[in-house]
């Protein structure tokens, strides 16, 4: 049995981005039952030279919606990146989401061996549909998820391995 290119990229990262927009409502309410200002939660980083929460969310929101795009061939949606509080962020999350919904597995067929390049401030990166998805995807988008996770974690929201496989 073969795995498509559909089935390694898009269920997976529906799923984490709907993990995700929940741990962020529990963070919301976290920070309302303890009086702390969201804005707070939202500019914490792990250490000084990372992102905040606010920018790593954005950016699991990012590869997604590139990943789909770029595998089906496809313009990438731009987002203004504007956002500033927690219903914003997981509004985000459901749009990219729904944009992921709406990519068909006939889109990604043969998308393995589609070229695709990204344009990054250190210069051009060229990939294979396969290499992007599993050497350049994959790793970012749940470096950024975790980072988030482990951000709001460490700030004391009480979640656990269960939010984040979206099992909770």
């Amino acid at each position: 049995m073969s795995v498509s290119m559909y089935q390694a990229s898009i269920p997976g990262l529906i799923r984490s981005l709907e993990s995700l927009a929940a741990i962020l409502d529990k963070a919301e309410r976290y920070a309302a039952e303890r009086g702390i200002e969201p804005a707070a939660l939202l500019g914490a980083r792990l250490a000084p030279d990372m992102f905040p929460l606010l920018r790593q969310v954005q950016i699991v929101s990012d590869t997604a919606k590139g990943c789909a795009a770029r595998l089906a061939g496809i313009e990438v949606p731009g987002y203004p990146d504007d956002e500033t509080g927690f219903a914003e962020l997981r509004e985000r999350l459901a749009r990219t989401a729904a944009f992921l919904r709406g990519v068909t597995p006939a889109q990604l067929d043969g998308s393995e061996t589609r070229e695709v390049v990204l344009k990054m401030r250190s210069g051009e990166l060229t990939f294979t549909g396969l290499d992007y998805l599993f050497q350049f995807v994959l790793p970012n988008f749940y470096f950024h998820f975790t980072t988030a996770y482990d951000i709001l974690r460490h700030n004391g929201l009480a979640i656990g391995k269960r939010d984040y496989l979206g099992q909770a």
